[in-house]
């Protein structure tokens, strides 16, 4: 089939949990389908990414880089829409998308992200899908909820009321959603998506991390390992929590400890304090976190919102590297406590995991480290995962 394929980002190099993602769908389609990627460029392509492009031999790319500036705010209200919709938000990208379509004859228009939603005509007859990245609107109340400011919240329940109407009304326009996790299924149909319009397509963490050798406990230090995208909000706020909350209380059982954080995109205030706070070492971006991994003995993934499902949690399971996660960042996974990770719903009960794995394999370590592993290969692999997406492109499942 040929497929006309929308992303907000080119998918190259695959550094965010985002393109992680949406490179992670293209390569699956590029093996079975004709494909033409059309995408926003946000600064300059570099070299590689000049290569990347000329390599497929079928990605076109539209200069757009709007800030979250008062300004934009304003336009947005004025037009009715999010600000996130507003900030990408490009007539030379529609005018694109309509000049393809009607050019090249496209089977199918796939939607990846909410943000592109807005760039499919009105009067497409082939099959339009739409990949939803997260149920935007849950990310909105959740960020309302833990909001202390209030003034912040306000503005911030605001948005998440603009967002969830945006949201409830793109979902119509298409023959097929896709969801990342059973969680945000439900919070779409509850948005008012017909149950048998949508799909999972689940997150999958980097396949080659399978083929490396076991982690070794004895062989590590007592390390724990936060890796991550630094500059999204959810991860910002639980590495702070977990910073001020939760690494003292086990600095308290295990002075030892030391805290790694690696990521790109931290805001200067999140680095400073990293930085300032004994036992932790920042990093900052890497380029091969091999060594981080072998070095530790324990991932957390903190995130107190946010929504969808965390690839760096499931890159870390396929690593083998035991983990330690707040509920809301094992939300959407196929895990078990005490089987697959160890969840921990509050400051003193984390600090009290981390500490147990940091300290002593008793068992419990490589069990985790094991299962773990297990699990990825059994549910979290392209070639079973992504089954829906062939169903749905052969015709299964869509709406007449």
């Amino acid at each position: 089939m040929r497929i006309l394929f929308l992303t907000p980002e080119l998918p190259y190099p695959a550094d965010s949990g985002a393109t992680i993602k949406t490179a992670s769908i293209l390569e699956y389609l590029r093996r079975r389908h004709d494909v033409h990627v059309l995408c926003f460029q946000r600064r300059a392509l570099t070299q590689e990414q000049a290569r990347w492009c000329a390599e497929i031999g079928s990605a076109e790319t539209v200069s757009l880089n709007r800030g979250r500036t008062p300004l934009n705010l304003v336009r947005s209200y004025l037009r009715g829409i999010p600000l996130s919709i507003e900030r990408n938000r490009s007539e030379r990208m529609a005018a694109l998308v309509s000049q393809r379509l009607s050019d090249e004859g496209y089977d199918v228009v796939f939607a990846d992200g909410w943000l592109m939603a807005q760039y499919l005509p009105r009067g497409f007859g082939g099959l339009t899908v739409l990949h939803e990245h997260n149920a935007e609107h849950v990310m909105w109340r959740r960020q309302a909820e833990r909001e202390g400011n209030p003034l912040l919240r306000a503005l911030i329940r605001l948005e998440y009321r603009r967002v969830r109407s945006y949201e409830a009304s793109i979902l119509s326009r298409f023959d097929i959603v896709f969801a990342v996790s059973d969680a945000d299924r439900q919070a779409l149909i509850e948005l008012g998506a017909e149950p048998e319009q949508l799909r999972l397509l689940p997150n999958l963490p980097d396949p080659t991390l399978l083929e490396r050798p076991a982690l070794s406990f004895a062989a590590a230090e007592p390390v724990i390992l936060y890796f991550g995208t630094l500059s999204w909000p959810p991860n910002v706020e639980g590495l702070q929590h977990f910073l001020n909350s939760v690494f003292p209380l086990l600095r308290q059982r295990v002075p030892e400890a030391r805290f790694v954080v690696a990521g790109k995109g931290a805001p200067a205030w999140l680095e400073r304090l990293a930085r300032r706070t004994a036992g932790v070492e920042f990093v900052g971006p890497v380029e091969d976190a091999e060594p981080l991994y072998r070095q530790a003995r324990v991932f957390i993934e903190a995130s107190r919102s946010g929504g969808g499902t965390r690839l760096k949690l499931l890159n870390a399971l396929a690593r083998g590297l035991p983990v330690v996660a707040s509920p809301e960042g094992a939300e959407g996974l196929e895990l078990v406590a005490g089987e697959h990770l160890l969840i921990a719903s509050d400051a003193e009960s984390m600090a009290e995991a981390v500490g147990r794995l940091l300290l002593s394999e008793d068992g419990l370590w490589r069990t985790l480290s094991e299962n773990g592993r297990a699990l990825v290969r059994s549910h979290y692999l392209a070639e079973a995962a992504y089954g829906p997406l062939d169903e749905v492109l052969s015709g299964a499942g869509a709406k007449a």
